[in-house]
Formats: C-alpha cells, structure tokens, sequence
C-alpha cells in the first residue's frame, strides 16, 4: 500500500513538471509581459520580423519584368570598329586618254610663258620642225630610251633631210659662235598617267609642266629653249602603251 501512494505521488511530480517547464517565462522589468522563448506573445507591441527580399539574378526585376541593364561577362565579344584603309596609289590613267596633240601645243604654251616672263619673243610653230619632231619622239619610244640619235639618224641630219639645217643655225646670245644640231634640240621622257621618275601625270597638262618645267630647271636645256635668235619650234610626242610620253623640241 505504501509503495502505491509512493508511486502515484512520483507521477505527479512528473507531470507537474513537464507543464511547469513548457510555461516558465523571464518577466522584463518585474511587471512587464511574459516574453516566450518562442516569438512574440501576441501583443500590440511585438515587433514583427520582415523577410529580406531576394536580389534577382536571371535577368527580372523581381516583379516578373525583364531588367534595363544587362551586365557583360568578360567572354562578351569586344567589338571594335575599323576604319577602311586608305587607297596608297592612284588609279593609273590609261595611254588612250592622253592626246598627244594636245601635248605638243601645251608645252609650247608653257616654254613661251617662260620667255614672255624673261621679257623674249614667243616662238611660232613651224609645221616641218613639228614633223621632225615628232617622228624623233616615236622613234626613241620605239627604242625605249631618249637620244639625239634614234632610228639611225642624228639631229644634224634630220634637220638636213628637212631641209633646215642652214636656216636654222643660230648665233649664241653672246655672238660668239652658231648653235646647231643637237644644240637645238630638247628631250624628256616624263610620266603620262602612271608613277615614273617620281612623278606620276594624270592629264596633257601636268605631262607638259613636268616637262618644261626639269628643261628649265637645268642650265644646258635652258639654253636651248631661250635662244635670242630663235623664232620658231617644232614639238613632237609620242605616249606609249606603258604610260610614258617621250618630247622632243626643236628650235629654229
């Protein structure tokens, strides 16, 4: 009998204890509310805990919608824009559009607005010296290189088949000798629409001042052209298929 009444009353201990112990709580300032030690009690004043919301990261903004800025990835292409080269040569102008006519009367022009400049009588041309000089022209292109003799004839005996040898020998400014023959020719090879000597022309003009202007750049060629006693020339040219026009002058 007395171990029974022993049992029961240990199985109120238990129990008294188990409730006791889910209801302890730590009073706040002797009187203030009985906090849990599972959250809030449920009261006005519990301050309730807000869920932090999480940063998007595929590409939305949170809301379902997509986001304005993408950000790059260092395997994004670099795109860099590239300006196009520039052209270093020039288009080569073909022989055909050169007129050889035309040619002729510009270096004229140009050898007389240099005597005009010096103060000279202009020389006229003179049909049988423009013959002469142009089948000189065409012979030294046919050669490949400039010569007084081409074709098997000098300058002396091409003004004699013309008939101006005698006619054209010139006395020297000075009067102290006569000038003929080669003394009365000029010659140049130049540029006609393709690099050559450095120097690359692209039309009848720039061919007669590349020309007229290395004559007079040098003293001998100079003097030929600015002869006192001089009046009348004949220029030959001859534009070859490879962009070169070879000039002859003669004077009278």
């Amino acid at each position: 009998m007395a171990n029974r009444l022993a049992l029961l009353l240990l199985g109120g201990v238990l129990v008294t204890a188990t409730v006791a112990g889910a209801a302890i709580g730590v009073y706040v300032g002797g009187d203030g509310p009985l906090l849990s030690s599972f959250g809030s009690d449920g009261g006005e004043t519990g301050t309730p805990t807000v869920a932090a919301t999480p940063t998007p990261t595929d590409g939305t903004d949170g809301s379902g919608g997509s986001t304005a800025t993408a950000t790059p990835t260092d395997n994004d292409p670099v795109i860099t824009p590239t300006t196009p080269a520039a052209t270093s040569e020039l288009r080569t102008v073909p022989a055909s559009e050169f007129n050889e006519s035309r040619i002729a009367e510009l270096v004229g022009e140009e050898i007389n607005d240099r005597r005009r400049a010096r103060g000279q009588r202009i020389l006229l041309v003179d049909d049988v010296l423009a013959r002469m000089a142009t089948n000189h022209s065409r012979r030294m292109s046919q050669q490949g290189y400039v010569s007084h003799a081409a074709g098997g004839y000098t300058t002396e005996e091409r003004y004699r088949r013309n008939d101006r040898y005698e006619e054209c020998q010139l006395p020297n400014d000075d009067n102290t000798a006569t000038q003929a023959g080669h003394e009365l020719e000029t010659l140049r090879k130049v540029s006609a629409g393709a690099p050559f000597d450095g120097q690359t022309n692209r039309d009848e003009r720039e061919v007669a001042q590349d020309a007229v202007g290395d004559w007079f750049a040098k003293d001998a060629a100079r003097k030929k052209l600015t002869y006192e006693a001089a009046g009348d020339l004949g220029v030959g040219v001859e534009v070859t298929a490879n962009n070169r026009a070879y000039i002859t002058v003669d004077v009278c």
